[in-house]
């Protein structure tokens, strides 16, 4: 592997980008491919590795405490089941609308927009904070990895939901909640979070700027990492995996890198669109299955409207990324 593709890749649109160009072109292109090596070194600078190794992926409940109010009632995070995975990396943050909106940009995308004045509201307003995560469909999400590897020559991708679990359960551990310390902690006489944003933060955050509690999204890194170093994979947006959702696949999912049904499974008639996997959750409510590390959400690929899913993105390299 190349120790650094990006200064190569920039240095080379560098040189080329004087050719025959006026000389504002120039200066324009040179700042561009400027800011985009520095856009892709900050990003492969946020990814942490994830060594490879075996462990039992779904609801682990009835190995730790038996059945009750942290356990899941769904089937689809059954059976229990024996996995290994090969060594990878992923973000250390979920990506953020400004990271989105600069890729968009670079990449000569339009903007996002939906049809309807009030769903672009509610974009507005699920964006209102800096550094707050970009809000994508699947597609969005799976392209804006693809676009990674492309511009890096790394082989980002979304990750799997195998890979999420394992990084969320800091590589297997039996650990319910994703945060500093494996719960979640608020304080007892405001029901304020101390490590998540509850209902009482987002209140306080209508109260105070005008958006609407439940289209509140804190920046990425406002609540402290797992002790493997990850932000906000407990709450704070659900985010896109590469799998198509199947609630059966558990029970057939094969050993070893498990990448999830080939094609889609379950069909939304109403949408005419297969269903796929997103992890994590939005507002977790402690006693709930939402944001628990083996909870199994779903959605389809593209919706009509902002729905607050958000990506962080995976690289399947056996070695840290350099």
């Amino acid at each position: 592997m190349e120790k650094n593709p990006i200064y190569k890749y920039g240095l080379a649109l560098l040189l080329l980008s004087g050719c025959d160009k006026p000389e504002p072109a120039v200066q324009d292109t040179s700042q561009n491919n400027a800011q985009l090596a520095h856009y892709l070194q900050r990003i492969t600078g946020d990814l942490v590795f994830i060594p490879g190794g075996t462990f039992w992926m779904g609801d682990f409940c009835s190995r730790t405490h038996g059945e009750g109010a942290r356990c899941s009632s769904e089937n689809d995070t059954k059976p229990l089941h024996e996995v290994t995975l090969s060594s990878y990396s992923i973000g250390r943050f979920k990506v953020t609308h400004e990271d989105y909106t600069f890729y968009l940009k670079i990449a000569g995308l339009p903007e996002l927009r939906y049809k309807e004045q009030y769903e672009n509201k509610m974009l507005a307003d699920m964006t209102h904070f800096k550094d707050s995560p970009a809000v994508v469909s699947w597609t969005e999400a799976d392209s804006y990895c693809r676009w990674l590897q492309k511009e890096t020559g790394l082989p980002f991708s979304l990750p799997t939901e195998a890979q999420w679990e394992y990084a969320a359960r800091d590589r297997g551990q039996y650990i319910l909640v994703a945060t500093d310390d494996g719960d979640w902690r608020e304080d007892e006489k405001t029901g304020r979070g101390e490590n998540y944003a509850t209902s009482a933060d987002r209140q306080a955050t209508e109260e105070a700027t005008g958006v609407e509690s439940s289209f509140v999204r804190y920046a990425v890194d406002r609540f402290p990492p797992t002790p493997g170093g990850l932000y906000g994979m407990a709450e704070n947006g659900y985010e896109w995996v590469s799998d198509w959702y199947d609630p059966d696949y558990y029970a057939q999912s094969p050993k070893q890198d498990p990448q999830g049904p080939e094609k889609g499974v379950i069909l939304d008639e109403d949408n005419g669109q297969y269903l796929k996997v997103r992890r994590g959750g939005y507002r977790p409510s402690p006693g709930f299955d939402v944001g628990l590390t083996f909870f199994r959400g779903y959605a389809i690929k593209d919706k009509p409207y902002p729905d607050g899913t958000t990506v962080r993105c995976a690289v399947n390299s056996a070695e840290a990324v350099k």
